[in-house]
């Protein structure tokens, strides 16, 4: 059975359609995209589906599942760092773990981040205030600082995994990582 663009772009707006009830906004273009390029790798399966249109939504629930897996375990990594200690991390220096040693590489990450995401970040991670009074101190909303601080989180996350070469547990604990020296 040949599809035809036509029917390629209609099921592409209802995936999209899909794919956006279940994940945020943000990663909806990447996540369709993954989507149809194993729906392009698996053609011989689709095309032995009894139901086929079951089997892509199938796929595309996998695809979604798999991006919360990944969005879980690297929000462990940022939890495990534990961001408001980072200030007694960098003040000694025997008997260090690897989160700690890790978490002295993102102070210099952290200031490479547009300033309102730095600004956010210092104030609810590093200085530990909490998110209604830094909202009140930067003048704005408490449902705005939470954003910033969540994309922050977000920038600075993908500055690390570009930066470190990082093996988790199953847990989503750091157990071992390489760090790039040109990056801390």
């Amino acid at each position: 059975m040949k599809t035809t663009n036509r029917e390629w772009s209609a099921f592409e707006h209802t995936l999209r359609g899909y794919v956006a009830r279940r994940v945020e906004m943000t990663y909806v273009d990447d996540l369709v995209g993954e989507i149809l390029l194993r729906l392009v790798r698996h053609e011989a399966d689709f095309k032995t589906a009894s139901k086929p249109t079951a089997w892509m939504f199938r796929v595309a629930t996998n695809v979604i599942t798999d991006h919360y897996r990944r969005h879980s375990v690297e929000q462990g990594i940022m939890e495990n760092l534990e961001l408001p200690e980072l200030t007694d991390v960098i003040d000694r220096d025997t008997d260090i773990t690897p989160q700690e040693e890790l978490a002295r590489c993102l102070v210099p990450l952290i200031e490479k981040l547009p300033p309102q995401y730095r600004q956010a970040l210092q104030l609810i991670d590093i200085d530990g205030l909490p998110q209604q009074k830094a909202a009140t101190l930067v003048g704005l909303s408490l449902s705005g600082m939470k954003s910033r601080i969540q994309r922050g989180r977000v920038k600075l996350r993908e500055l690390l995994l570009n930066c470190c070469a990082i093996e988790l547990n199953r847990r989503g604990n750091v157990v071992d990582y390489v760090v790039d020296s040109k990056c801390c």
